[in-house]
């Protein structure tokens, strides 16, 4: 389901104006909130599947950005400045896809494969870039002058830093009522509103 961050926070605060008509509410801090919560519920969602067969986030909730310009540092190494995800998930998960965009995606590999195969890493990679996730880059392995490109693309969940509040989300229809369910009980509770007067979640007028 299509939806934004701006979209989500103006459901939230339709529901919370039935009842409280005076209230001073914070569309950007429910923006903010609503980050925080989608976060969570993508989370969650993973580790319920993680006992089945398909332990993987929708690929629906993946966007792609482009045209990263690739950087070097000091020590030689290439790499990316990465764009936070909206969560972090075990094994890189919340990273689908880099690399260039005619060519072959790079492969992930282990944070320090450089220092552990050493002279060894272009060998084990077949000749392929290798990328790993270190804090808020993505550093390349068996990257050099030859075939380092100027900019890759890159797939990963949910990048909200990249995405504007009114840019579309695509998000499962119940995972948007979740959010727009629990903002609500949220603000009921910081301003103190009767517990039987808060809309159900699916009430979207």
């Amino acid at each position: 389901m299509l939806t934004s961050k701006s979209k989500i926070a103006e459901q939230v605060l339709r529901k919370l104006r039935k009842y409280s008509i005076d209230a001073d509410f914070d569309e950007r801090e429910i923006m903010i909130s609503a980050h925080q919560v989608l976060s969570a519920l993508i989370r969650n969602r993973f580790y319920e599947t993680r006992n089945t067969e398909s332990q993987e986030v929708s690929g629906t909730l993946y966007y792609s950005i482009t045209d990263i310009e690739v950087k070097k540092n000091d020590a030689d190494q290439y790499y990316i400045d990465a764009p936070s995800s909206t969560v972090e998930l075990p094994f890189g998960i919340e990273i689908k896809r880099v690399g260039t965009k005619k060519g072959k995606g790079f492969i992930p590999v282990q944070l320090g494969f450089d220092d552990l195969y050493g002279g060894l890493s272009s060998g084990c990679l077949e000749g392929q870039v290798g990328y790993a996730k270190s804090g808020t880059t993505i550093v390349f392995s068996n990257m050099e002058y030859k075939n380092a490109p100027k900019t890759v693309d890159l797939s990963m969940v949910l990048p909200f830093d990249e995405l504007d509040e009114d840019d579309e989300i695509n998000i499962p229809k119940d995972m948007e009522g979740m959010a727009v369910s629990t903002l609500v009980q949220e603000y009921r509770a910081v301003l103190e509103l009767p517990v039987d007067e808060v809309p159900n979640s699916n009430d979207n007028n």
